[in-house]
């Protein structure tokens, strides 16, 4: 950003260079699996044995949805129609694969809530810059002081592509790519159970060390991104940041 505000440092690495246990990175074997039996950012290619999930094949191109008017894509796949719809009626049929709240749905309202499924597409597609930097992630980075810290990531992303423990996993999930800088404005609905809501409105920002040319590398040195956030409704809340 080019502005002179105040942003709030958010999402920031412990890289601590004093811890005592260090886990090592992926082995070479294991990264050559990226982008042939895995995919690039480290999930299984092949599909499931019914078919129900097909394999990945690159996800959605660029080109698979024209943009209107208005800049908003098209939907790529508008024509479908679902392969079934799951019902109050049927909901037996299909329980094993049904969350409880969506269980209770069907029960509380069974001659409007109705759950068509369509055929399932594996859309899941990054930039090809972003496939290097998850492999130079899985080649370097490793865990500190039981994975409370990361050394060696300079990529950014995806600190552990091939995950070996559940904090690794969730280090993949702070370390996950978002796109680039982000200026939104969103409302929050919080509904209760008689119907009644109330609407919070909010502006966001976020922005990431790469794409802020100005930024001194050297205080982003340790930095995930930083992010910003305004109540700008309802009046009592106004002006929160």
């Amino acid at each position: 950003m080019k502005n002179k505000k105040r942003i709030l440092q958010s999402g920031v690495l412990a890289l601590s260079l004093l811890a005592a246990s260090v886990m090592a990175a992926a082995p070479a074997d294991q990264v050559a699996t990226l982008g042939t039996s895995l995919t690039p950012i480290g999930a299984e290619k092949t599909g499931n044995a019914d078919g129900s999930i097909p394999a990945w094949t690159g996800g959605l191109p660029t080109s698979a949805g024209e943009p209107d008017a208005k800049g908003f894509l098209a939907d790529p796949f508008a024509g479908e129609q679902p392969l079934f719809t799951i019902t109050a009626a049927n909901a037996q049929q299909y329980k094993d694969k049904l969350t409880p709240g969506q269980l209770a749905m069907l029960q509380r309202y069974p001659d409007t809530y109705k759950i068509p499924v369509y055929k399932t597409h594996r859309t899941a597609a990054l930039p090809d810059e972003l496939y290097a930097a998850i492999r130079t992630s899985a080649e370097r980075t490793e865990s500190l002081d039981g994975g409370n810290g990361l050394k060696n990531f300079e990529s950014r992303y995806y600190a552990f592509p091939i995950p070996q423990s559940g904090v690794e996993v969730v280090w993949n999930h702070t370390t996950r790519y978002r796109g680039g800088n982000i200026h939104r404005y969103m409302t929050r609905v919080q509904p209760q159970a008689n119907g009644a809501f109330n609407m919070v409105h909010f502006e966001d920002e976020v922005s990431y060390p790469a794409n802020l040319p100005d930024l001194d590398k050297a205080k982003a040195e340790n930095v995930l991104f930083y992010f910003i956030q305004r109540v700008t409704g309802p009046a009592r809340l106004a002006g929160n940041v």
